[in-house]
């Protein structure tokens, strides 16, 4: 099969992208190359109609492997499998039970729970949990912002009953002090204190990311894409300086951030806009040095933590 893959392009010569241009400009017949085939984005970038090789040459990404540092082509080695995820607003927790196992049963492998502050208790966890195997799919929740720290403890308690192994379990509780003074208009609450209690009510959950940058709100709000992920990255980073500031290691920080991205259908600068996120989250994430906090293979050369650099996403259509 490669031979003759290999015979079948030999019967082709090279055409240069002079060769292309002057066929081009003798189809447009005189019309404006420009303003006729050069697509001018809402971002600010010209697309051209098409790209050559020469067009890579100096780019750096293009070294870029998969599930290495600065992660611009995702960041795992080995798949780049994403989740599932299905939203379900909890009016009743054992209503909202018969619906995710329904679900689950369906290919689900991510749940989120949007929870009353008032309902909440133990049973209320118990119920809504019944019959889920949390080592087997992710589980997200979000509160109003006054109830994270309580949410996280009584979740710690189910699962450590359940005698769940606490280090595989993934899933995110949205705390999003920013988000709420966006869209309110106001700040409330004590961020730094209320993170602070949220990191160690979550200390035995690993994998749990609870520290949210939640962009979809920029996105639905009609934010260009580069606005969302610049605002998003800035977002981002005033957790870590101000947690860190407050004496909460880098590393710790940077693996509790979750970033929930909207996307619109816009298809080729979206991918670009996950992949530029990546990269770029990664070397802000390294610019605080983060030490790694345990033994592993991932470390920078001045032993930085790679593994805090990994941009956790979550992605929802606009």
């Amino acid at each position: 099969m490669a031979d003759s893959k290999e015979k079948l392009f030999s019967d082709f010569s090279p055409v240069s992208t002079e060769q292309w241009m002057e066929k081009v400009t003798a189809d447009l017949k005189g019309a404006d190359f420009e303003k006729k085939l050069v697509w001018r984005t809402n971002e600010g970038f010209k697309v051209k109609p098409f790209y050559r090789m020469e067009d890579l040459e100096g780019l750096k990404t293009t070294d870029a492997l998969p599930g290495e540092f600065p992660y611009l082509r995702g960041t795992k080695k080995d798949n780049n499998e994403w989740l599932v995820r299905q939203e379900i607003k909890v009016e009743c927790p054992k209503e909202a039970n018969a619906k995710a196992l329904d679900i689950l049963n369906k290919g689900v492998d991510s749940l989120s729970f949007h929870v009353k502050a008032k309902e909440l208790n133990a049973e209320y966890i118990e119920t809504l949990l019944k019959d889920i195997c949390a080592e087997c799919v992710e589980l997200n929740f979000s509160i109003c912002q006054g109830h994270v720290v309580e949410l996280a403890e009584l979740l710690v308690a189910y699962f450590q009953k359940k005698d769940y192994d606490l280090t595989k379990l993934q899933g995110s509780i949205n705390y999003d002090y920013f988000n709420k003074m966006l869209t309110k208009g106001k700040e409330k609450g004590d961020m730094v204190a209320t993170a602070k209690a949220l990191l160690e009510a979550t200390a035995s959950l690993p994998k749990y990311r609870v520290l949210n940058v939640n962009a979809l709100t920029l996105n639905n709000a009609g934010s260009y894409i580069f606005q969302e992920l610049g605002y998003a990255l800035a977002w981002g980073n005033e957790y870590m300086n101000q947690l860190v500031d407050a004496g909460l290691p880098a590393a710790m920080v940077a693996k509790k951030i979750r970033f929930n991205f909207g996307i619109s259908s816009n298809y080729f600068l979206e991918i670009a806009k996950f992949r530029a996120a990546r990269m770029l989250w990664a070397n802000i994430v390294a610019s605080y040095s983060p030490e790694c906090l345990r033994d592993c293979d991932n470390k920078g050369k001045d032993n930085e933590c790679r593994c805090a650099a990994k941009m956790k996403i979550h992605a929802e259509t606009s």
